[in-house]
């Protein structure tokens, strides 16, 4: 070992004597420490990948597990929607139906019964079943995907077939009715019955309004009017309580209701059912009193296309 070090002391003083600064030998790592340096390189790595796969794992399971829960929460919306809807929409002709079934009974029961107005009421009660049954079916269809079945027909026949309909509710509310109704409109292309819906619930909306008024008389004005070689407008108004400014941008909101048995789906079918036919609908406060409900629909495409022809 001497030697050695006299040898490593001889080449410093010879590199001293040079003017060189004396280098030190450094001995070369052995090959089983960079083996160990290779294999905790290699598991940090190995590491690393188990950490990124596991986040992205359970970034997909959190992701599937908030898609499935707003699913269930969706489909149980849908399903409320719909009960609601069926309850609020068949209410009307299927209380119809009940009292001019019991005016047929009280017209067979009397001590002199009526037969032609029994007839007449049990008549009109199956005409109120089968309403309710298109009630139902106009429902299904709004929730199903799918194209809506619809036909040709004049918004004016419409409007005063549901007026009759709804005589009983005018009568026993004391409401005078005024129609202004412009023979000249143009047809419109839709689905009739869901049409009769909205017609039906924006009346009964204005008669429970106007239901709720003692010092003014209740007056319900329906009017239509042509807007252009494209689309008819028609409006429903009434001297009842009016909207209030707060409600105005909420009235059309699923569920949002005023009234103490209210379901808050009526106004909110409405918008569906005329915005699904391509049209508008939209509140405004009366003038004086009440509110008016506006429904602008295009006009019946094929009259449309021959006044295109004919230019």
């Amino acid at each position: 070992m001497k030697p050695i070090a006299d040898g490593r002391s001889k080449a410093a003083a010879r590199q001293l004597a040079q003017g060189e600064a004396p280098r030190r030998a450094w001995a070369a790592p052995s090959s089983a420490r960079r083996r160990r340096g290779l294999l905790l390189t290699a598991h940090l790595v190995v590491l690393l990948a188990l950490i990124v796969e596991s986040g992205w794992l359970y970034a997909r399971l959190a992701a599937s597990t908030a898609a499935r829960s707003r699913e269930r929460e969706a489909r149980l919306m849908s399903m409320d929607a719909v009960a609601a809807a069926i309850s609020h929409e068949a209410g009307q002709p299927l209380s119809a139906a009940i009292l001019n079934a019991q005016a047929g009974l009280n017209w067979l029961t009397r001590a002199r019964p009526d037969r032609e107005k029994a007839v007449k009421a049990l008549r009109a009660t199956v005409d109120d079943g089968q309403r309710t049954f298109d009630v139902i079916r106009s429902i299904r269809a709004m929730f199903a995907s799918g194209p809506i079945v619809s036909t040709e027909f004049s918004l004016n026949d419409l409007v005063n077939e549901t007026v009759l309909l709804l005589a009983t509710e005018l009568a026993a509310s004391k409401v005078s009715l005024q129609l202004a109704l412009d023979e000249a409109l143009p047809p419109i292309q839709a689905n009739r019955v869901q049409m009769q819906r909205v017609l039906i619930n924006l009346i009964t909306n204005a008669i429970e309004s106007m239901g709720a008024t003692r010092a003014r008389s209740r007056r319900l004005m329906i009017s239509s009017a042509r807007l252009d070689d494209r689309e008819v407008l028609l409006e429903v108004s009434d001297t009842g309580t009016g909207i209030g400014p707060a409600e105005v941008g909420q009235i059309f909101e699923a569920f949002f209701t005023t009234k103490e048995t209210g379901t808050g789906l009526g106004l909110s079918l409405c918008r569906t059912i005329i915005e699904e036919h391509g049209g508008r609908l939209w509140a405004s406060t009366g003038e004086k009193h009440g509110a008016i409900f506006h429904v602008q629909l295009p006009q019946s495409r094929s009259l449309g296309t021959a006044s295109a022809s004919m230019q």
